[in-house]
């Protein structure tokens, strides 16, 4: 059955429990993102909110998660788990998101970097979306695993702190997240 251009397949591989227990997104967001409440978070290319619904509890009442993709059908699935008021859906191209500027404590991008054509233009809009001191999580797969995309797209972390450096974030700490991923962290001066 097709969902717009996503197939249930890919919804239900998105959001495998066993995938889930790998990244440990609330974990994550919590040790290495340092998301609280009260916090204001952009999940650029939310997907099927794996990262933005655990943000939604992390950051409480009094935070606002923003998720971000251009799917409508990848919105709507999100919509559909949690319609909290404080969990704003943004169809939008990551590297254009139409949200003001330093808005943001956290963005995170999430096995992003490596699917669009411009992985720079989506850094340089993290930037933006960031309020000065705020934090960027990137999560990619690692090159040794056998998961995951082609190896010839995938990003090794060379690659990614030159674009950190180049989107003028500073390049905070990297992190052998799991077996499959890894996760790297800028932080706008």
């Amino acid at each position: 059955m097709e969902t717009g251009h996503h197939d249930t397949a890919m919804f239900a591989r998105l959001n495998n429990p066993g995938r889930i227990e790998e990244l440990r997104p609330a974990q994550l967001l919590k040790e290495i993102g340092s998301v609280t409440e009260g916090m204001t978070c952009v999940d650029m290319g939310s997907g099927t909110g794996v990262f933005s619904l655990p943000m939604v509890d992390l950051v409480g009442r009094t935070g606002t998660v923003h998720a971000v993709d251009t799917s409508t059908d990848m919105l709507d699935y999100i919509r559909a788990k949690d319609p909290s008021p404080n969990l704003r859906l943004v169809q939008a191209d990551v590297g254009r998101t139409g949200l003001a500027n330093g808005i943001a404590d956290v963005c995170l991008l999430a096995f992003i970097l490596h699917e669009v054509k411009a992985p720079e233009e989506v850094l340089t809009e993290a930037h933006r979306l960031l309020k000065h001191g705020g934090k960027v999580i990137i999560v990619e797969w690692s090159l040794e695993s056998a998961k995951g995309p082609p190896l010839d797209i995938r990003i090794r972390r060379p690659k990614v702190e030159r674009m950190l450096r180049e989107a003028g974030l500073e390049v905070g700490e990297y992190v052998d997240w799991s077996r499959n991923h890894y996760v790297i962290t800028g932080k706008k001066p």
